[in-house]
């Protein structure tokens, strides 16, 4: 087993019982104490838990993945709003990239009347909202179906995405921060995410004030490379972004530089 996978599936343990030992990790993965502390410090390293005698505990304030169906019932309003909001950035004739996730299936749903549009999509709900659309062609990657999030991951998709030129790239992300820059909890999505954002010229990602100055597992950008944060209201820290070169949308305030 990788040590990427191990540290999933140790997650998957740890959202499940809120606490682990050393000794029992080695149990279940069959390697050795060093081994277990090793991946705890890459975890504690990236937000996700805080190291404990002889163990860790879950930390609360880490970012994680919700299942789709559960991700639509939080902070639906800002979801619509903020998909409804960032499909003004699509422009008849644009290629773009939609991420898998409620937000970009709100946009999705925003630019059905948009003329001579390209949409490349891992999320075959998004695909499906499209499919009666004349005047847009879409571009569904393949890979390997994640279970309960209505999107596919990995190695198929890499190979459409490298004949790709991508005018924008709307992202979603478990978590952003000017240090960490944008972040998922799963490492073969993030794969996917970097694909992606590989080849747009623009990264636009649009997501909820609620997973800001967070960290998550995998990052699949840095903050650098993004152009632009559609945002439903702005932090505290928010001159930090825009020291970064990042445009900033707020729902709440639109005039922002």
């Amino acid at each position: 087993m990788f040590a990427q996978e191990r540290q999933e599936k140790l997650l998957s343990i740890l959202r499940e019982q809120r606490k682990v030992t050393v000794s029992r990790m080695c149990e279940i993965f069959n390697v050795s104490g060093a081994t277990i502390r090793a991946d705890l410090r890459q975890l504690e390293d990236a937000g996700m838990l805080t190291r404990t005698h002889g163990g860790a505990m879950l930390r609360t304030r880490a970012s994680f993945e919700l299942a789709s169906d559960d991700r639509e019932v939080v902070n639906l309003s800002a979801k619509e709003c903020l998909g409804q909001r960032a499909a003004r950035l699509v422009e008849d004739g644009d290629i773009i990239v939609l991420d898998t996730g409620t937000t970009t299936l709100h946009i999705a749903r925003h630019i059905r009347d948009r003329k001579n549009v390209t949409v490349v999509t891992n999320d075959y709900q998004i695909a499906r909202e499209l499919e009666s659309c004349p005047s847009i062609q879409t571009i569904l990657l393949g890979g390997i179906v994640k279970k309960g999030y209505h999107c596919v991951v990995a190695i198929n998709g890499r190979s459409i995405l490298d004949t790709l030129n991508v005018d924008k790239a709307f992202m979603g992300v478990n978590a952003l921060s000017p240090k960490q820059g944008a972040c998922v909890a799963d490492i073969m999505l993030a794969e996917t995410k970097r694909g992606m954002v590989e080849h747009a010229s623009q990264l636009i990602v649009v997501c909820d004030h609620s997973k800001l100055n967070n960290t998550s597992l995998a990052q699949f950008a840095s903050a650098e490379r993004i152009g632009t944060l559609v945002i439903d209201r702005l932090p505290e820290n928010a001159q930090e972004y825009r020291d970064l070169g990042i445009h900033l949308i707020s729902l709440d305030d639109e005039a922002l530089d």
